[in-house]
């Protein structure tokens, strides 16, 4: 359950409860209707209230938003671990290991990181459905958010629509690029007759990828992404269509990476506001697994963060 708490003052007095709901408290028109049965839904003062009742100054309002919890048996909960990176009552957001996908699906019913966030929840007596907000890639690693409750799930998807929730992405390539920095906006689609693979397709969904090079090694790039849209395998196909395919992408590349098994690619960093209060959030998540094999103190520190000036994209 989420609650939410308004102090009537000069700018709020002497509207309706649904007014400043609305307009106070952003919240949506279903979200109002939901709470007006729950059992202390909308209060003003400790007591349950009309939503046309007109707020004095000095009111308490508290709204409380219950979850639903009918859906929360379809993941299976599995105890495991979870490295945390940033967490409050209405958000959770984990490093993703590479190897795993972000949902249950054929193959990963119960070793998902849906499986592993229910079982957090499960642990903690705080059962609730499973909502993951940009999801990543089963070979990808790195930061993935969750909303905890529905209307911070709801919130977290707006910004994303209007380009406020961003990611920036780590990763490297075949081949020496000449561009330090670049932008891609081909659109991508599916191919007819495959169930994984996309490809630029000029009927597509619209694409925006930014790139700039960190740094160059023997016979590949080290190189960094913001992406402005969403798409699946964005990055993957973007750079494939350059020439440039990532290590290890067996899908749109040769599959070979010489310095550590998979697809060199991992999400570093998260950048959104927090779903109720707008606070700007940023979350970092170190690729820890590319230090070891990598030893590329250059630009990593021991922790598998970007140092120096080359961290800023």
């Amino acid at each position: 359950m989420r609650k939410l708490e308004l102090i009537f003052d000069e700018k709020t007095a002497f509207h309706t409860l649904e007014y400043v709901m609305k307009n106070s408290l952003g919240l949506t028109k279903r979200q109002i209707s939901q709470a007006k049965f729950g059992e202390r839904g909308i209060c003003v003062n400790g007591k349950r209230q009309r939503i046309s009742y007109i707020g004095q100054p000095g009111d308490l309002l508290t709204v409380s938003l219950e979850e639903r919890l009918k859906d929360t048996g379809k993941v299976v909960p599995k105890q495991g671990d979870l490295e945390i990176l940033y967490e409050d009552q209405d958000i959770l957001a984990v490093n993703k290991p590479a190897g795993i996908p972000c949902h249950p699906g054929r193959g990963h019913y119960q070793d998902s990181l849906g499986n592993l966030a229910a079982g957090l929840f499960e642990k903690r007596g705080e059962p609730c459905p499973v909502r993951i907000i940009g999801r990543l890639d089963k070979d990808t690693s790195g930061v993935v958010l969750l909303a905890k409750n529905q209307a911070a799930g709801a919130r977290l998807g707006e910004q994303k629509g209007r380009g406020v929730f961003q990611k920036e992405y780590l990763g490297m390539v075949q081949g020496h690029l000449k561009k330090t920095v670049g932008r891609i906006r081909e659109p991508i689609g599916k191919i007819p007759g495959e169930k994984l693979k996309m490809q630029i397709d000029r009927n597509g969904k619209s694409t925006d990828t930014e790139y700039r090079i960190l740094d160059f090694l023997e016979d590949n790039t080290v190189m960094a992404w913001k992406i402005f849209t969403g798409r699946t395998h964005q990055i993957r196909v973007h750079m494939a269509w350059l020439g440039y395919p990532l290590l290890g992408d067996s899908l749109y590349g040769d599959g070979e990476n010489p310095y550590f098994s998979g697809l060199a690619l991992h999400c570093r960093k998260a950048v959104f506001c927090q779903p109720f209060t707008g606070e700007k959030i940023e979350v970092l998540a170190p690729a820890r697994h590319w230090r070891e094999a990598l030893r590329m103190g250059k630009f990593l520190d021991p922790e598998g963060n970007l140092t120096g000036s080359r961290q800023e994209l």
